[in-house]
């Protein structure tokens, strides 16, 4: 930002103009109001002039002189500053004075004392007034004119005092108002800043406080809004991309051992393990189970995958009884031996996708399935304020805290899993389900105390 062409110097030129035009303004007021005041003024002696005129003029014809011969005492003894002064004989001779001086009404009072009217008014005058500026003495007139000299040499030592100070005014006006122009924008300036830092990638946040609730604050409040939004959008996508990297790693780690154990055993058929039909039968058996192991894997990328992207859910009501039965009835197929049993208080239903939410159910079952071997397990659903609550809950060895705190991590798989096959990916679709369909899930476990995983989904 140039110094030329800152706000902050704008404003202060407005600020210098709008007191050049309240000083332009006040001096021509006061101007006009001293011409009035001096033109009062001079009224007043010019009146008072008439009466020493005719003073003059008598106590000269009482000395025995006339008019032409006392006219230069008289224009010395009426002039002033600022008031010019002629004497005229009764033809309208300029006797002594300002040459230039021609009152108007002169030659009307001439004309007047040549041919008076019939009915004369007291005075010698039809308005019983004498004129302003035209006195009438023994033997002529004496004519007096204000000077318009007089008008500037009066004003002008109050416009040079009043220019002068004003030019004064507007210089610390300008300076002043630069400066505080400058200090109230700075909150601008700083948030430029700010946005240039963000637009050069650095989106740490930048909190401006403002006590007043002016455009300025707005400003720094919208920004600080805006720059808190984008500082958690930034968070968020650092955090996706750290997950989206660990689930490329863990998912590549998961799917090399199956392809590494199928990739080995081929290998051994090659070297001539297909001449024994025993050796041959177990390895190709081995690789089944591997291959259904890695299919099992892809099946639940794509359906997490699937849940992570922006599709809606398919919304539909569904009977949380016979949800939880269907659930019931696949557990009993896969282990026809276990103590399953559910149980649901009331007539409840939900909306929900029936896929995702289904899928949720079975996943925490069929963790229940793995881990809690030949451990019964209760299915139970209730409402409470206004929402239903689904718990899937068995009797197996529970969990410890380090295992509870991130069951529901991608590919984590606790440090007890043994043998047991699995992705790790359970849970995590289950949670991502529940979110989908607006609820909450929570697992609770210990040591000896089992494992329940409880579901509150808004009630239909």
């Amino acid at each position: 930002m140039t110094w030329r062409g800152s706000l902050a110097v704008r404003l202060a030129s407005l600020y210098a103009t709008m007191l050049a035009i309240v000083v332009l303004l006040v001096i021509v007021a006061s101007s006009i109001a001293l011409v009035f005041e001096l033109s009062q003024f001079t009224h007043d002696i010019i009146v008072a002039k008439h009466d020493e005129a005719r003073f003059l003029a008598e106590t000269a014809q009482r000395d025995g002189e006339s008019l032409k011969s006392a006219a230069p005492h008289m224009i010395r003894e009426l002039s002033g500053i600022g008031l010019d002064v002629a004497v005229f004989d009764e033809q309208g001779k300029l006797l002594a004075g300002d040459p230039t001086l021609h009152p108007p009404l002169l030659a009307h009072l001439i004309a007047l004392r040549r041919h008076p009217p019939k009915h004369p008014m007291p005075g010698g005058f039809p308005d019983r007034r004498e004129p302003f500026g035209l006195a009438v003495v023994r033997g002529g007139y004496v004519a007096f004119m204000p000077s318009m000299p007089l008008v500037f040499t009066a004003l002008f030592p109050y416009w040079r005092a009043v220019l002068t100070i004003g030019v004064l005014a507007i210089l610390v006006a300008f300076l002043v108002g630069r400066l505080f122009a400058r200090e109230a924008l700075r909150p601008i300036d700083d948030v430029a800043a700010a946005l240039r830092a963000l637009a050069q990638g650095d989106y740490t946040p930048r909190t401006f406080i403002m006590g007043g609730g002016d455009e300025i604050g707005n400003l720094t409040g919208a920004f600080n809004d805006a720059a808190e939004n984008v500082h958690q959008a930034m968070e968020e996508r650092r955090a996706t991309e750290n997950r989206m990297r660990r689930f490329v790693a863990d998912a590549g780690h998961e799917l090399r051992t199956p392809l590494t154990v199928i990739s080995g055993y081929i290998d051994v058929l090659r070297r001539g393990a297909l001449n024994d039909e025993k050796i041959a039968r177990q390895i190709l058996g081995t690789m089944t189970l591997e291959k259904e192991h890695m299919r099992n894997l892809i099946d639940r990328l794509v359906r997490l995958s699937r849940l992570d992207s922006e599709a809606a859910p398919l919304a539909e009501r569904l009977d949380v009884a016979q949800l939880l039965r269907d659930q019931v009835d696949a557990a009993r197929r896969f282990d026809e031996h276990r103590s399953i049993d559910y149980r649901v208080d009331g007539e409840l239903a939900v909306v929900a996708d029936p896929r995702e939410i289904g899928e949720a159910l079975w996943n925490a079952v069929e963790n229940a399935l793995k881990y809690a071997p030949d451990a019964a397990i209760h299915l139970r659903g209730s409402r409470e304020d206004g929402r239903v609550r689904i718990v899937v809950r068995d009797e197996g060895p529970g969990m410890s805290e380090l295992e509870r705190l991130h069951a529901f991590e991608r590919f984590y798989r606790g440090d007890q899993r043994g043998e047991i096959t699995g992705s790790g990916l359970g849970l995590s679709i289950a949670k991502r389900a529940v979110e989908r369909a607006g609820g909450t899930i929570l697992l609770d476990s210990a040591p000896g105390r089992g494992t329940t995983v409880t579901i509150e989904l808004a009630a239909a």
